[in-house]
């Protein structure tokens, strides 16, 4: 076997990484890589700083930055053996990209212990958790939360754009550069489905919660996200309701896997996601260094 590395071509690249990421998923059933709804929609943000591992034609692993300095990387079971040779890349890179003295984050699980000590023997230390990685059982029943009187739940449409991107903004704490310039391009990516794009109304007709189900139609994996009510209309009952409506909405696709790529560690997000029958499988961690 002859490994390879060069820089993501997104025109010619990005077809063949979602397959390689359908195609680990289906023969590993592992979750610590990406699925294909995440790599699409961060890719196309952030195809600067992907580097692809080649055997000739086949791809057998890639790291992919969230956003500069922050990483993650792709690898089949079967080729654990180059995590440290893509460690070492990503900090060579981003130190001659960056300049030094700064902080290099990889995010990765506990949990793999021949990762770990890749990055124990690099120098880097576990910082604070990242996200939560949770699973939907697509088999479970659906809940029958409904939500309070005088609010209703319907499709997004390309009008609302500029009202979601503002609630975003307020849930997330994004900047001004969350407009509904982001909002339409997520609508042209392929795991867009208008149906599965939802937003709740109060009684004046303001949005008030909204959440996003990305489906991965080859695969069948489903992403959720984003998924947020604004604060003032919190403890109500209405995420729930809208999570519900979405499983709903999403059964009809047949999903094969619904999960959530790094929620959040909150007490009212771990509340929510109990509620709808959302299981933890792990935690995600910053593995960080001063470079």
């Amino acid at each position: 076997m002859t490994i390879i590395s060069r820089d993501y071509r997104d025109e010619v690249d990005h077809p063949r990484v979602m397959n390689f990421l359908r195609k680990t998923f289906a023969e590993t059933s592992s979750l610590e890589n990406w699925l294909p709804p995440r790599f699409e929609n961060n890719s196309r943000e952030m195809d600067f700083g992907i580097r692809l591992w080649e055997d000739e034609d086949e791809i057998v692993g890639f790291v992919v930055p969230e956003e500069p300095l922050i990483y993650f990387i792709q690898l089949h079971s079967d080729n654990l053996w180059l995590y440290d040779n893509m460690v070492e890349w990503i900090e060579v890179f981003s130190r001659n990209t960056w300049g030094a003295e700064k902080t290099l984050k990889i995010i990765e699980v506990t949990s793999n212990q021949s990762k770990t000590k890749v990055l124990h023997d690099n120098g880097f230390t576990r910082g604070r958790i990242y996200g939560i990685f949770r699973v939907r059982n697509i088999d479970d029943p659906i809940p029958d939360y409904t939500l309070p009187q005088g609010f209703t739940v319907r499709s997004v449409t390309p009008d609302d754009f500029d009202e979601i991107a503002r609630c975003i903004r307020q849930v997330f704490g994004h900047g001004d550069w969350f407009t509904r310039d982001i909002l339409e391009k997520t609508a042209s990516a392929s795991f867009y489905q208008p149906q599965l794009d939802l937003v709740v109304l109060n009684k004046t007709g303001k949005i008030v919660s909204f959440c996003t189900f990305r489906i991965d139609l080859p695969s069948g994996v489903t992403e959720l996200e984003p998924m947020g009510t604004l604060h003032e209309y919190r403890g109500l009952g209405i995420g729930r309701s809208l999570l519900c409506e979405g499983f709903r909405r999403l059964s009809k696709f047949n999903p094969k896997l619904l999960y959530i790529g790094g929620a959040a560690n909150n007490p009212a997000a771990n509340r929510l996601y109990e509620l709808t029958d959302f299981k933890k499988i792990f935690d995600l961690y910053k593995w960080e260094k001063i470079i």
